[in-house]
């Protein structure tokens, strides 16, 4: 043993050298081809993950342009007069004499299957696709539609009925205001459907569906040559989860890749699996051709590394072992002391160039060491300033309590914070996609006037300072004050606007509860001053006159003069009734007060009133009402008061409707067809002086207005489409949301 490592111990430098050499080389290369095949491999399979992906994005994109589809053609049909007509008198023959040749072009040219109208709940009336098959109760399955029948809102999403599974657009059917039933519109997601995608993308999709009571999956659909792939297991758990899986040659199928991803339906919640496979016969044809070539390039590096090798260790690497090991120590930048020179040859001179060398890398190591340093702790300082001043200017802007924005010149919203969500609705992504944005939320009647500033902010470098109105996402109205200011470059020219905006909706509405309180108190003033100046002459009037009729003779031909007399007092003093009742001094204790049950027990209290007429009461209560800080008494007279006049002045068998909504202040609304109310009395509506039928609930109304300013309310009374009077009353004074 001790000889043959002698012997190993002896044998040349050269094959000292050759030996580990060689070796290092083939390992190398060796590694290098395996790492660059199982990285070839790894960035083929993320490719084709992505294209699962993409896939299954595109599958999701095609069913959701249907959902947006099928909803926007059922509005299209249901908004239709005629349709909302014969729909409300159930004329089933006009229905289909008037949608019948719509219907079939949609199906024969856009793959629409179903036509379909329910009545209410959840009854098919009319299907267009099965024209002979209708009238069977659907509540129990037919999710969507008990969704519309609810909320009076359309909806879209993927859902199995009677005729099969589709994608399903449902909407409201609407006749003079009242709900007739609701419609639907359905395209087909089938093996069609399927097949299309697979002729446009090259692919094979099959939709499995859970087998009720049981772990397993059916084959809902299929693309031609596409069946369940994956195994039970993995569509269950991609189901419960609704996290997508991708297989890249599962066991079953190694020449396939395979993605699962959930199939949702309207409520996004999982009704099914996706499964998407794609050949990888042309993958693995070409990863092997690569495995191939590589082998090929390895083994001919490898030749010629072993060529090279034993050339340079026999032509360079003489027994110079001391110049070797000082240039193997230069290399390191172990060395700094230079190298004897015995000789004046080739190895003399190579000596001698690796002593220059090796001054030359120290001086520059030096120097190299000396600009790090003092580079890296400006560079330091530098970035760290940079990253504060950032953050800080990050955080100022994403938490001011404003919308702040940039526009290019161009009209595009380049940036602007997450405020706009909190005051607009709208999110920042939104926002930036919608050239027209900044003029497009503005009403209407503000549209103008807002494009006008805007275009000369951005055409001519103007300051825009404007307040105007918008619209939120959710319809309601905002007033927006908007302050923009233009970057221009030297030759004036605007490059950039920056802007800020500012709801004062607050401040508005704080303006108008202070204007009606101050005509309110001015009102109370003159009021008090009218009733202690008449209140004497008057009631010494009334005595004399009515003394005097009821001393005179029936047949005195004065005694029709002396009764006008007498019923004008008595209208004075119904006046000077109102008026007192106005002045009197209200004090009020305050509570959390739910609106909705306060509003329930004034209807209570009103009901006699109703009942006399016939009126018919459409009561529409919010849930999610906020408590208000409210006197409960008084409030609830007040209300029961409004009720009442209201009665007094609808005719016979007509229709009341008090509602309740919250808009970021409670609000109540009342609506309902007035006779005798015109516009001059609308102006005066609390204060019925001029009216010679003065009801109890008429001399209630000014202190009912008292009552509602002192809650801190607005009372705002306009007329609507059908010249119904519409009592709008705002409460600010709010506690806290239900559940909160």
């Amino acid at each position: 043993m001790g000889l043959h490592l002698r012997k190993i111990h002896d044998i040349s430098l050269k094959w000292k050298l050759l030996i580990p050499f060689l070796f290092l080389s083939f390992i190398g290369t060796t590694t290098l081809i395996l790492l660059g095949l199982t990285a070839q491999r790894k960035i083929i399979e993320n490719q084709e993950k992505k294209k699962l992906s993409d896939y299954y994005q595109a599958f999701s994109d095609q069913v959701k342009d249907r959902e947006n589809s099928a909803l926007s053609l059922a509005y299209q049909v249901a908004k239709s007069p005629i349709v909302q007509e014969a729909f409300a008198h159930k004329d089933m023959r006009a229905l289909i004499d008037l949608l019948r040749p719509s219907y079939e072009v949609l199906k024969d040219k856009f793959d629409v299957k179903q036509f379909h109208f329910h009545t209410k709940p959840a009854t098919s009336f009319l299907r267009l696709h099965r024209i002979y098959q209708s009238g069977e109760a659907m509540a129990s399955f037919r999710h969507t539609i008990n969704k519309v029948e609810e909320t009076g809102q359309g909806i879209a999403g993927l859902e199995r009925g009677t005729t099969g599974f589709g994608v399903r657009g449902v909407v409201p059917v609407f006749y003079q205001d009242e709900f007739v039933g609701t419609f639907e519109i359905g395209y087909s997601v089938e093996r069609p459907f399927l097949d299309s995608l697979k002729r446009r993308y090259d692919m094979d999709l099959a939709l499995l569906i859970p087998i009720h009571g049981t772990d397993g999956f059916y084959t809902l659909t299929a693309s031609s040559a596409s069946l369940q792939i994956s195994s039970d297991e993995i569509c269950g758990r991609v189901f419960r989860t609704q996290n997508p899986e991708i297989l890249i040659s599962p066991p079953d199928a190694t020449g396939l890749a395979v993605f699962l991803g959930p199939l949702k339906d309207f409520y996004r919640k999982s009704i099914g699996v996706v499964e998407i496979s794609v050949n990888r016969s042309a993958t693995l044809a070409e990863l092997a051709e690569n495995r191939i070539e590589m082998f090929a390039v390895m083994v001919a590096a490898l030749l010629f590394s072993s060529i090279v090798i034993v050339w340079v260790v026999t032509v360079f690497l003489r027994p110079v072992r001391d110049i070797v090991a000082a240039a193997r120590e230069i290399a390191a930048g172990e060395r700094v002391r230079g190298i004897s020179v015995p000789v004046r040859d080739e190895i003399g001179t190579l000596a001698s160039s690796l002593n220059d060398m090796l001054e030359s890398l120290n001086r520059a190591k030096q120097e190299i060491q000396e600009y790090c340093i003092t580079l890296e702790e400006r560079v330091e300082a530098r970035t760290h300033d940079l990253v504060e001043e950032k953050e800080k200017y990050e955080a100022l802007v994403e938490n001011a309590p404003l919308i702040v924005y940039r526009i290019e010149p161009d009209g595009t919203t380049v940036y602007v914070n997450r405020v706009v969500e909190e005051i607009l609705g709208y999110t920042p992504t939104e926002v930036i996609a919608d050239r027209q944005f900044w003029t497009r939320i503005a009403h209407p009647e503000d549209q103008q006037k807002v494009t006008k500033h805007l275009r000369a902010c951005l055409a001519e470098g103007k300051e825009f300072l404007l307040e105007y109105r918008g619209n939120r996402r959710d319809g309601r109205a905002v007033f927006l004050l908007n302050h923009a200011m233009p970057l221009t470059d030297r030759e004036g020219r605007v490059q950039a606007v920056d802007g800020i905006v500012v709801d004062v909706s607050e401040r508005k509405r704080l303006q108008e509860q202070i204007i009606q309180t101050e005509e309110l108190k001015t009102l109370s003033s003159v009021s008090a001053r009218l009733a202690h100046e008449i209140r004497n002459p008057l009631t010494s009037a009334g005595g004399f006159a009515r003394r005097l009729l009821k001393e005179m003779d029936q047949k005195d031909a004065h005694r029709s003069k002396v009764e006008i007399i007498v019923k004008e007092v008595g209208r004075l003093e119904h006046i000077l009734k109102m008026i007192l009742s106005y002045i009197r001094p209200v004090t009020l204790e305050f509570s959390d007060v739910d609106l909705n049950k306060v509003l329930q027990e004034a209807i209570s209290g009103s009901e006699d009133k109703l009942g006399s007429q016939g009126i018919t009461l459409d009561l529409q209560l919010a849930g999610d009402l906020p408590v208000i800080r409210a006197d409960r008494g008084h409030l609830r007279k007040a209300l029961e008061t409004m009720l009442k006049n209201a009665c007094s002045h609808m005719p016979e068998q007509s229709c009341l409707r008090v509602s309740t909504t919250y808009n970021g202040a409670a609000v109540v609304q009342l609506c309902y067809p007035a006779i005798h109310v015109a516009d001059d009395d609308m102006e005066h509506f609390f204060y019925p002086f001029v009216s010679d039928k003065l009801g109890e609930a008429d001399l209630q109304l000014p202190l009912t207005k008292v009552v509602i300013h002192k809650h801190g309310g607005v009372i705002n009374i306009t007329r609507d489409e059908q010249n119904q009077v519409v009592i709008t009353v705002t409460f600010s004074s709010i506690g806290h949301r239900p559940n909160a």
